[in-house]
């Protein structure tokens, strides 16, 4: 299984927009990265995101890339500061890919969780719009690649 992390792209400020959509920047950097994904072949049998409209935006344009059939799924439990025990518990039970859209810190500490077993046990250092790759083999995560907007 293959657990693509993704923070949603750049997002305007609260006090632009309570609601926080993606900047015309960070709308750029989630097309460009779908075209990125798009031309590694990569493919994932669902895509979720937190709910909140930066990161259902972010979503839907790597979706499109991604799992173009289908569209993204929110998902409790994606929040800055939830546990990730249920995203966890969730990829141990999945057989296939999964690609996350989320928010800091919760990306951060959920692939440290994978790759330490400790939330707080590695540092990653995700910017608005990155995709990072973690692949379970057997029982262990491993981190395939990581890749920040240009």
């Amino acid at each position: 299984m293959k657990l693509y992390l993704v923070q949603h792209a750049e997002a305007l400020s609260k006090a632009d927009d309570p609601d926080r959509p993606l900047s015309p920047k960070g709308q750029h950097a989630a097309a460009d990265m779908a075209v990125v994904l798009k031309k590694a072949n990569i493919t994932v049998e669902e895509v979720v995101h937190s709910g909140k409209l930066r990161a259902e935006q972010t979503a839907i344009a790597l979706s499109m890339a991604v799992l173009p059939e289908i569209s993204p799924i929110m998902m409790d439990g994606l929040n800055p500061n939830d546990s990730t025990d249920h995203l966890l518990h969730g990829c141990e039970i999945a057989g296939g890919d999964l690609m996350v859209v989320g928010h800091m810190p919760f990306v951060a500490r959920m692939a440290a969780r994978c790759l330490t077993g400790d939330e707080d046990g590695l540092t990653v250092a995700f910017e608005p719009g990155s995709v990072l790759c973690l692949e379970r083999v057997e029982d262990d995560w491993q981190l395939n690649w990581m890749r920040r907007p240009d």
